[in-house]
């Protein structure tokens, strides 16, 4: 596996966005009281025009408020949110707007370069999704990455991984039932692969079996 700290941010954004097109924007001191590794996120992706974040949103600093005892930083279309609270800010809760906040198995740190990799590969320009994909045919799909030893998080539910290769990121999650209770599809994972280089996912064409899997490309 992976060890996540040998990911670097910068090292990451650049390999996925380019070089950076901007100086970094610094923060004002009136935000100096947001965790740094945050402060140091929005101000590296200030670097770049392209939005970073496509899947989901990360509020800009100013926006950042403490409400009872958490600042959420970041949320998603739906109800999902991310938060920190003021006296541990390098601990990430989980939450949505109608349930409590459980403390994620990832550092702050550790938590925005797995969010970064996730969105990398959702905003790559070259994607390939393939839903409902048999357990034995998963280390063919995956054989050109490795997996990074994240902590993990729940959203959308839990159970998800990632993978990473040289210009390639694939997120993977269970396969979930079309109809109640909704839990995970035993044996079945859905999978989203990005990369930099369209010829980079030409090796998914030669996995004959992926023909019988509801598979799509992006991009």
């Amino acid at each position: 596996m992976i060890d996540p700290k040998s990911i670097k941010l910068p090292g990451l954004l650049q390999d996925w966005y380019g070089s950076p097109e901007a100086p970094s924007s610094h923060l004002s001191n009136d935000l100096a009281w947001l965790p740094e590794p945050l402060r140091e996120w929005h101000e590296l992706s200030s670097q770049w025009a392209k939005p970073l974040m496509t899947v989901k949103r990360m509020l800009p600093p100013e926006s950042i408020t403490l409400q009872d005892g958490k600042a959420v930083f970041m949320d998603d279309p739906g109800d999902a949110e991310w938060a920190f609270a003021p006296d541990s800010p390098l601990d990430v809760y989980e939450g949505t707007l109608y349930e409590g906040w459980e403390k994620c198995a990832e550092s702050l740190p550790e938590f925005l370069v797995h969010n970064a990799l996730f969105e990398a590969g959702y905003n790559a320009t070259s994607r390939r999704y393939c839903y409902e994909v048999p357990e034995d045919l998963l280390p063919q799909l995956l054989t050109p990455m490795t997996e990074v030893a994240f902590g993990g998080w729940r959203w959308p539910s839990p159970g998800h991984r990632i993978f990473m290769g040289e210009g390639l990121v694939a997120n993977m999650g269970p396969t979930q039932e079309d109809s109640a209770p909704f839990g995970g599809k035993p044996g079945y994972a859905d999978i989203q692969i990005g990369s930099t280089d369209p010829t980079l996912l030409s090796y998914l064409d030669d996995i004959p079996d992926l023909n019988s899997v509801k598979a799509g490309l992006l991009g």
